[in-house]
């Protein structure tokens, strides 16, 4: 109903554009009479080219598609708060088209380094070099008041542990709501310290969203280390595959993590415990997850990424290998048994290194027949942290606010 309705109002703008003549510059988009917006070319069509006149780059002239969704999106290029190309999306800018908005306000809440001094500044580098508006930081201990609100459309809940347990007044957690309702995104994470009551602030804060943490005697969380190997634990439970935050994820890195819980719908589960779960509240949106790690540099980085057992095995395996080559290549300008000279048709004479040579060579094959067979098993474990932030910044986004297409391939 609501994309006939647009389609319709579509239509109806561009009879009226119609209904008089005059100039057109040379971006080929007519200039309307004062008071009137700017008419789509005849053929449909913009330049590409963005200019005081021509703030857009139209594709196709229809509002919507054949599935009712919206066209040209992410083909404005002012961020001003108007919608240039008629699509229903204010500011859908994305000039570098890397799927993140170059409009969009984010703000991150309290810090973002866990416990262990984990690194974050990549996310941050990378989301603020893809954005025309700088990653807004309010402090742990900041006043939240509907001003420091009002300018953020995303807001990224950290590590609140200097919060305190004194908490948010009952006007803080009031404002945070009205802005929730109001059409606002938080993401809130979890699992910076081992000291379970920091979480007290973000459960706090979370209480009038209907969504929680089950922290109270877990430690420093439910997911450590397992099989003696290096964090992070790679989880595939993507309960809702079709939700829009996990879109072509197939795996996530977590390490311990605090349970999600509350009335919200669940989207990553490992085992019994609840992840990620998701929310509408208003005209707002809610994502809480259950841990820290998709903003580290261990994962955000994959050349920081730490191996795992199998990938460490397979690394020992082409070392072992290439010492191999290197010994039974050696082992043939060794002279033959008993003087004998080596066959002049090609044959080959009996060396005291043939036995050492061949022990390598079988323990070469039995490591890469297992290295083959792990790394089958691990086809699946590929974290995207970017595509994962891009989904979940995009679904937290109101829907006629600055929405841009994920890109199928993501640079780091």
């Amino acid at each position: 109903m609501a994309a006939s309705l647009l389609a319709l109002s579509f239509l109806a703008a561009l009879q009226s554009c119609s209904a008089g003549g005059s100039a057109a510059d040379g971006a080929g988009v007519t200039k309307d009479p004062p008071g009137e917006g700017p008419k789509l070319p005849t053929n449909g069509t913009g330049s590409g080219t963005p200019s005081a006149d021509n703030p857009f780059m139209i594709d196709d002239r229809s509002l919507v598609d054949e599935n009712g969704k919206p066209r040209n999106v992410g083909t404005e290029a002012l961020c001003d708060g108007l919608d240039e190309n008629m699509n229903g999306i204010i500011d859908d800018v994305d000039k570098g088209k890397d799927g993140l908005c170059d409009c969009l306000h984010i703000g991150f809440l309290g810090e973002l380094a866990s416990d262990a001094g984990n690194k974050t500044g990549a996310f941050e580098s990378w989301l603020n070099a893809r954005s025309d508006v700088p990653v807004k930081h309010v402090g742990a201990r900041d006043t939240l008041t509907p001003e420091v609100l009002a300018d953020l459309q995303v807001l990224v809940i950290g590590n609140l542990r200097q919060r305190g347990t004194a908490g948010y007044s009952a006007a803080e957690l009031d404002a945070f709501r009205q802005w929730i309702e109001a059409g606002g995104g938080v993401i809130s994470l979890a699992g910076y310290t081992a000291n379970a009551n920091d979480m007290l602030p973000t459960v706090q804060l979370l209480a009038p969203t209907g969504l929680s943490y089950q922290y109270q005697g877990l430690g420093a969380g439910v997911l450590g280390v397992v099989m003696n190997g290096p964090p992070p634990v790679i989880v595939h439970g993507i309960v809702v595959p079709d939700h829009p935050t996990v879109a072509g994820i197939k795996a996530l890195g977590v390490f311990n993590a605090y349970p999600v819980i509350g009335d919200g719908t669940v989207i990553v589960r490992e085992g019994t415990y609840n992840l990620a779960m998701a929310k509408e509240i208003g005209g707002g949106h809610v994502y809480a997850f259950a841990d820290e790690w998709i903003t580290q540099d261990a994962l955000w980085m994959p050349q920081t990424r730490p191996q795992t057992p199998c990938q460490q095995n397979c690394t020992q395996c082409t070392n072992q290998c290439n010492n191999c080559d290197t010994q039974c290549a050696n082992c043939q300008l060794q002279p033959c048994e008993g003087g004998q000279q080596a066959a002049s048709d090609g044959g080959v004479c009996r060396r005291g290194c043939d036995q050492s040579c061949t022990q390598c060579t079988t323990s070469c094959q039995t490591c890469q027949q297992a290295c083959t067979a792990c790394s089958a098993l691990e086809q699946d474990d590929t974290l995207d942290i970017p595509r994962f932030w891009l989904n979940v910044l995009r679904w937290l986004t109101p829907a006629n606010e600055c929405q841009v297409p994920v890109p199928d391939r993501i640079v780091y």
